[in-house]
């Protein structure tokens, strides 16, 4: 193998107290990350953030997380991820390049398979997960157990794997309480995948007040339907060719407001869609505050 170079589009990144994950929270995000002073959430949501780097999984689950077990970035010459059949196999993947990039050592993608009959759907895995991380190499082996996988990789390398769940390859590395009972020669990052986030892909927003008066906002924007805000805050909804009389306000003849939230995934999106006639999906937070609005292209 030899080292990996290039890059991939950059991750917002946040990352928690634990040895290991301010390092690699650098190394996932091209340098620049968060460290979220005591409030997770707060701070994935502010820096809307792709990826958060912890010290262990835990059940936060509003962004991709990234767990750190014994990673040191001085002490690794390799990178490998265990790719199975389960929902966070692209993710360990994708990280596994990431971190091979940064660090400038080679990396791979590997699966495994028991016997002849479980060869193709390893190659699947393989080639599923390699048509998103192409600048990693490609390997089946052939094993009996995830233990046998392990004593087989070089000296110093890490291994990135998904949480629990998917084939019987990735199941093998844990135990009862999801704990860890294989390691990797240079240590294991566990990743879990989450849904796409509204915050994450919102767009800033055209917003009206409630006291523009209608005749006003006509000759403003074009959009089917605008939010409209108050100190911030979502108050209701402008539906362009609206009837109204001489003088009237906005606030005299708005709707109330539909939204989505921050947090939601943004699949919440597809039932608003046909009551906003195409315009942008006001995004506010949990006081009610616009943080901005989804976009028709943003799903």
């Amino acid at each position: 193998m030899s080292p990996l170079d290039g890059s991939a589009p950059s991750w917002s990144v946040v990352w928690t107290r634990g040895e290991g994950c301010e390092a690699l929270a650098r190394m996932l995000s091209d340098g620049e990350a968060t460290f979220a002073e005591g409030d997770p959430r707060g701070a994935c949501i502010a820096a809307r953030a792709d990826v958060i780097v912890q010290r262990k999984l835990t059940s936060f689950d509003l962004v991709n997380v990234v767990a750190s077990n014994r990673f040191d970035p001085d002490g690794v010459s390799s990178v490998v991820a265990a790719i199975g059949g389960g929902p966070h196999s692209l993710f360990a993947g994708q990280v596994a390049q990431r971190i091979a990039i940064a660090a400038g050592i080679p990396g791979t993608i590997v699966s495994a398979s028991r016997s002849s009959a479980e060869d193709e759907a390893g190659r699947r895995h393989l080639y599923d997960v390699g048509a998103h991380v192409e600048k990693m190499d490609r390997r089946l082996e052939r094993v009996s157990s995830a233990g046998e996988l392990v004593s087989k990789l070089p000296d110093a390398t890490l291994l990135v794997l998904g949480a629990p769940g998917g084939s019987w390859f990735q199941r093998q590395f844990f135990g009862p309480g999801r704990r860890l009972i294989q390691a990797a020669p240079g240590g294991i990052v566990v990743v879990r995948s989450s849904p796409r986030r509204c915050f994450q892909v919102a767009e800033d927003a055209t917003v009206i007040g409630p006291l523009l008066s209608v005749a006003e906002v006509a000759s403003l924007s074009g959009a089917p339907v605008i939010p409209v805000a108050a100190d911030g805050k979502l108050v209701g909804l402008f539906r362009s060719g609206v009837e109204a009389s001489a003088g009237m306000t906005v606030q005299d003849v708005m709707e109330d407001p539909l939204f989505l939230e921050a947090d939601d995934p943004i699949e919440a999106s597809a039932d608003l869609q046909t009551f906003f006639d195409g315009a942008p999906i006001p995004v506010v937070d949990r006081d009610g505050r616009l943080v901005g609005v989804l976009s028709s292209g943003g799903t």
